[in-house]
């Protein structure tokens, strides 16, 4: 049996107009509860605001968006202006295939091109594939942040990893 490669994916950069499939990607990640202490899926507007413009990208894969990763500022303070927090979400039925790879790997040529030196995550410690996926990205375990925040009414811890660029070692 033959088994042939699946379907390459696009990355491009990430619009007003994948709002629909990236807020149901992102939903469907804050279900699962191990992606995020967000509970709901904010308006396009209030999302828009919190991340940088030029380093938002979705992937497509046969015309549907599959995908999507984006920085935000990790402070307003000018001196962490080259400091950034990624997100990565992939839909359920993509998992598995390189799609979040492409995405961080996407991300991360976008910052560093930019001047970015840090870019750093908060991972749930269950959240095991998002923790394997950015150390083969180059991050690596700053810490575990003990009983951090709540999500449902329950404390959870969060590991802390960080991705410094070239610039900075």
């Amino acid at each position: 049996m033959l088994l042939s490669a699946p379907p390459s994916v696009d990355l491009r950069l990430l619009t007003a107009d994948d709002w629909a499939a990236v807020a149901d990607i992102y939903w469907d990640g804050m279900r699962d509860g191990l992606a995020t202490f967000e509970t709901e899926v904010p308006p396009w507007n209030t999302w828009d605001a919190a991340h940088l413009p030029d380093h938002r990208l979705v992937a497509e894969r046969l015309g549907e968006v599959v995908g999507w990763s984006a920085l935000a500022p990790a402070s307003t303070r000018r001196c962490y202006a080259g400091v950034v927090e990624t997100s990565v979400y992939v839909a359920r039925e993509a998992r598995g295939l390189g799609i979040g790879r492409a995405l961080l790997e996407g991300v991360i040529y976008g910052a560093e091109a930019a001047g970015i030196w840090t870019i750093q995550t908060s991972i749930f410690p269950e959240n095991r594939a998002s923790l394997a996926l950015h150390e083969r990205c180059g991050f690596r375990v700053v810490g575990t942040r003990e009983r951090i925040a709540k999500r449902d009414g329950i404390w959870r811890d969060t590991v802390l990893l960080e991705r410094r660029s070239e610039v900075t070692t």
